[in-house]
């Protein structure tokens, strides 16, 4: 019959602790994901201004250039910045 060393019994509990504190964890649950109405909402409002910017850049005026780049600024900030903090 062989003995565990103090060693051999110190690692054996921490495996034990280790062990009994994956179980209590919760396992991976996926997320019930976001609202199917408001996602299409903003995608639809962010790329209407979008396309809209770049049909009013497209004018040949320095002013309507300009509120189209304004326009298409707005629109990249809204879906790259505000989207992901309004569905998270």
């Amino acid at each position: 019959m062989t003995t565990m060393t103090n060693h051999e019994a110190a690692h054996a509990h921490e495996a034990e602790q280790i062990a009994d504190a994956a179980e209590r964890q919760p396992g991976n649950e996926t997320s019930n994901g976001n609202n199917l109405v408001l996602s299409i909402v903003l995608f639809l409002v962010l790329f209407v201004l979008f396309a809209a910017g770049l049909w009013t850049m497209s004018l040949f005026t320095t002013v309507t250039f300009v509120v189209g780049l304004a326009m298409c600024m707005v629109a990249l900030f809204g879906t790259f910045d505000l989207v992901p903090r309004l569905l998270t």
